[in-house]
């Protein structure tokens, strides 16, 4: 089982010689809520390169939520710009206090952002904030890098993945090998923040409400007609779920979890976290712990701290509109196929930990400790 990567970063930094061996990197991601940024290393594992984070960062921006149509204001602009600078800065500060001499620094725009008219406006003022070219992913590609990276290569042929963003939420899974030319992907037009906000211009006086009948209006039909045609996302049974709304969920409902790479969530936990949700108590309720016999104090000690945290950020994060939408595009997801399916949570997984492994793929193999592939 992978354990979380901040617990083990500080064991491999210390080690002179593995520093100098490692190639480290510094990815921003731009997405439809804010832009979060990653300092991480690739560490070879049996089941593939796996993501080892030293620092972890988000800054919620305007940039969607000031649109005008399809089109950025350069009041949104400017802001994620500045967000993205001060990000790189406390990658490049944290870099220079560890000595980390190889960092490949990379800026990411996720397909809800990529598909808006003036991308270009927003990458122009990202590179002059911070030197560094962005780049655009579509959301098969988006797809592709989160399943890569989430998914261990010998599980990929039974399972699938849903990434439910900000902007948009993204479904995949490999139908043979595990090249991207075996992916088959869809994707539903709605994430956390988006969802609210169409449900909010569907029923102004009613948010909640308004994201139900998104569900079955859109959402549904939308996710019925194209896993009709891509069967596998509709029959397999292990689900790998990544995104705010996956994340907020593990947090809130398995904080004995908090320091696990994978977190098993049921059907029951989505229906009790919407429950939680819907009638305002999903933060006003302490954190539940069921740890297993046998758990060591330290380790228990170092599990609250870390889901007191999480649950702080989740909140400072997410308004309850944001993920009652999120989640419940899960449910319905899993209403309209598997709804006995096994649901993980993939602490570690993203898109921009798979962008590396497939855009540095050279380096990583040159830098990266020999294992299997």
């Amino acid at each position: 089982m992978r354990l979380v990567k901040t617990v083990l970063a500080g064991f491999l930094l210390c080690s002179a010689v593995l520093s100098a061996q490692t190639r480290y990197y510094g990815a921003i991601d731009l997405g439809s809520k804010g832009v979060k940024a990653a300092l991480y290393s690739f560490v070879r594992e049996a089941e593939g390169p796996d993501a080892h984070v030293i620092l972890k960062n988000t800054i919620n921006t305007k940039l969607v939520s000031s649109m005008n149509g399809k089109r950025f204001t350069a009041d949104g602009i400017q802001d994620a710009a500045d967000a993205t600078h001060r990000l790189l800065e406390q990658m490049q500060g944290e870099s220079k206090k560890r000595k980390l001499a190889d960092v490949k620094y990379y800026i990411v725009g996720s397909s809800g952002i990529a598909k808006n008219e003036n991308k270009e406006e927003l990458a122009a003022a990202v590179k002059k904030a911070t030197g560094v070219d962005m780049d655009f992913i579509d959301a098969q590609s988006e797809g592709y890098f989160g399943l890569s990276s989430t998914i261990p290569r010998r599980l990929r042929s039974t399972a699938i993945y849903i990434d439910t963003g900000s902007g948009n939420t993204k479904l995949g899974c490999v139908i043979g090998g595990s090249e991207v030319s075996n992916f088959r992907t869809a994707e539903i037009p709605y994430g956390s923040v988006s969802g609210r906000n169409a449900a909010a211009k569907g029923n102004p006086a009613d948010i909640r409400a308004g994201i139900v009948q998104l569900m079955q209006d859109e959402v549904r039909p939308v996710y019925s007609k194209q896993s009709m045609d891509i069967p596998c996302l509709r029959n397999r049974q292990s689900i790998y779920w990544t995104g705010g709304a996956a994340w907020a969920t593990a947090t809130m409902m398995h904080p004995e979890r908090a320091l696990a790479a994978y977190v098993k969530l049921t059907r029951a936990d989505l229906d009790t976290f919407l429950g939680r949700l819907g009638d305002g108590t999903w933060n006003q309720k302490k954190l539940a712990y069921v740890f297993p016999k046998g758990t060591s104090k330290e380790w228990e000690n170092q599990t609250r701290a870390k889901a007191e945290k999480e649950r702080n950020d989740v909140m400072d994060v997410f308004a309850a509109e944001d993920l009652l939408a999120g989640v419940s595009i899960m449910k319905t997801v899993l209403d309209s196929s598997n709804p006995s399916a096994t649901i993980l949570f993939a602490r570690n997984g993203g898109y921009i930990y798979g962008y590396a492994i497939e855009k540095y793929k050279e380096d990583r193999d040159t830098n990266s400790p020999k294992g299997s592939q």
